[in-house]
């Protein structure tokens, strides 16, 4: 699958979804993981990014994240968040997903430019705007498990989009 599909799939559950508070009525309380009656989120804390992420339960253990400086479409850092193949199938880890960190200046410019989305907004606070973006495709041989969990990685975040909490 190309990324204009990946991004627009994307784009139309956050839209579905909308922006979600913390405390809006509904979201999965403790009792409701202890109860069996929901599933806890993987949630993963950024120090370097100043923000946290949370993403579907069968992301937990499947991946690795990454900080570092990135200066594409005009941010200036980017956490990747890296697939964590088992060491059996000798495989090199690739990116599942990247959150961006632009000004807001460099981020109504990137958003304006012609060609492909370099992500869909998620958050913002401050001057920070935390854009995600999803992998261009699966990189793995098709019905390799290498393939199959990745695959189902990305449709997890596609059918759950991750929530990013700002810090």
């Amino acid at each position: 699958m190309t990324k204009a599909p990946l991004l627009l799939a994307f784009a139309l559950v956050l839209t579905a979804c909308g922006e979600r508070p913390v405390t809006k009525k509904g979201d999965v309380t403790a009792a409701d993981v202890i109860a069996g009656a929901a599933q806890s989120l993987d949630h993963y804390e950024s120090p370097e990014g100043k923000f946290g992420i949370d993403f579907p339960p069968v992301w937990k253990g499947n991946y690795v994240a990454a900080a570092h400086t990135d200066t594409a479409f005009g941010s200036h850092a980017i956490v990747e968040f890296r697939f964590k193949p088992d060491p059996a199938w000798k495989v090199q880890g690739q990116t599942l997903v990247g959150v961006r960190i632009f000004t807001t200046d460099a981020w109504t410019k990137a958003a304006a430019r012609p060609g492909p989305p370099a992500g869909i907004k998620l958050a913002e606070r401050g001057n920070d705007v935390f854009v995600v973006a999803l992998a261009a495709g699966n990189p793995y041989k098709p019905g390799t498990p290498a393939a199959d969990l990745f695959d189902k990685l990305m449709l997890a975040v596609i059918n759950n989009a991750p929530r990013i909490t700002p810090r």
